[in-house]
C-alpha cells in the first residue's frame, strides 16, 4: 500500500477529561508530507509503504496523549487533543518495535523518549518514518497543522563507470549501526552506545547496470565506517574498499560509483539529500485532528 493510498482510524488515550477545549471547538487537520529530494537519486515506489502510523503528544516533559491502533484505510483519523500544548509526534512503520501505551505506563520522560531506538529486521533496518510538531507555536485559529514526516535511514545507489563489463555480486558496509533513534535530535548520544557489525547484502543475479537502492542504512556518528564491493570486472574479481568520511545521515542517498581508469578501480561516495528541495509529496489520507 502507497503513501498516496492511506487512511486510517483511530482509538486514543487521554488523561486529561476535564481540560478546556479550545474557544472554536473546530476540527484541525494535521497535514503530513515527505519532502522530495534533488539530486540524480529519484524515489522508489516501494520506499513509500506506510504498515502503521501512531502518534502521542509530550507536555511538560510527560506523555500525555497516546493515539495507537491507527488502521490504514481510505478514511481519515480523529485525534481528540484539549489545547495547543506541547509536542505532537507522529510515526510510521514503528508500531512493531514501539509501544507507546507501555512506555506511558513507564512514565517516559520527553529526554527518554528522544533516544529511543529502532533496531534491525531481518537483518536489515526499518525503513519508518517520524517527524513532530510544537504545539506552542499554533495559534488557537491554525486549522491545518503540517507535520513533515523524515526517513530515519540513508539509502545507497549503485553507479556503474567502467570501460570494461562489470559484474556486482555483494555490497558490505562495516560497522554498520544496529539500531537507529527515532529522532535526530539524540543521534550523537544514542551512536557511543549502539552496537555495530559488518552488513553485506548479496545479490542472486550480479548487478550490471545503474541500481537504486542496494543498501540501506541507519544514521551514525562517524567511525570506521567503510564499503567494500565485490565486483567482477571483465572476467577479473575485484574486491574494492573505501572509508565513508563524515557521518551516515538519514534521509540521504548515498551514490557508490565504481570506476575503472588505466591506473586502478576506485570506489567514489557521493551524495544527494532527500530532504532538500522546495516541492513536498503530501500523504494522505491527512490527518483530522478534533479540538
Amino acid at each position: 500500500m502507497t503513501l498516496a493510498s492511506i487512511g486510517v482510524l483511530t482509538s486514543c488515550t487521554n488523561d486529561d477529561t476535564t481540560a478546556p477545549s479550545l474557544p472554536d471547538n473546530g476540527t484541525r487537520i494535521v497535514k503530513t508530507s515527505i519532502t522530495k529530494y534533488e539530486g540524480i537519486g529519484q524515489n522508489i515506489e516501494a520506499e513509500n509503504n506506510i504498515t502503521d502510523i501512531q502518534a502521542c503528544i509530550f507536555e511538560d516533559e510527560k506523555m500525555t496523549k497516546i493515539y495507537n491502533n491507527l488502521i490504514p484505510s481510505k478514511s481519515s483519523f480523529d485525534i481528540q487533543i484539549d489545547k495547543h500544548a506541547g509536542t505532537l509526534y507522529v510515526l510510521a512503520n514503528t508500531q512493531e518495535q514501539i509501544n507507546l501505551e507501555e512506555l506511558k505506563s513507564q512514565e517516559i520522560t520527553e529526554e527518554e523518549w528522544l533516544k529511543k531506538c529502532m533496531t534491525m529486521k531481518d537483518n536489515a533496518p526499518v525503513q519508518f518514518y517520524t517527524g513532530s510538531l510544537s504545539l506552542d507555536d499554533m495559534g488557537s485559529s491554525q486549522t491545518v497543522l503540517p507535520v513533515n514526516l523524515k526517513r530515519g535511514y540513508a539509502r545507497f545507489d549503485l553507479n556503474l563507470r567502467t570501460a570494461g563489463v562489470a559484474s556486482v555480486n555483494s555490497i558490505t558496509l562495516k560497522n554498520a549501526a544496529q539500531s537507529g533513534t527515532l529522532f535526530p535530535s539524540a543521534t550523537q548520544i544514542a551512536t557511543k552506545e549502539v552496537q555495530v557489525k559488518d552488513m553485506t547484502v548479496s545479490f542472486d543475479s550480479p548487478l550490471t547496470t545503474d541500481t537504486p537502492a542496494v543498501l540501506y542504512a541507519y544514521e551514525q556518528a562517524q567511525g570506521n565506517l567503510e564499503i567494500s564491493v565485490d565486483v567482477t570486472i571483465d572476467g577479473k574479481p575485484h574486491t574494492l574498499t573505501k572509508a565513508i568520511s563524515g557521518d551516515i545521515k538519514r534521509n540521504t542517498i548515498y551514490t557508490i560509483t565504481v570506476r575503472k581508469d588505466v591506473i586502478d578501480v576506485t570506489i567514489e561516495v557521493s551524495l544527494d539529500e532527500w530532504e532538500e528541495g522546495n516541492d513536498t509529496t503530501s500523504l494522505y489520507p491527512k490527518l483530522v485532528v478534533s479540538l
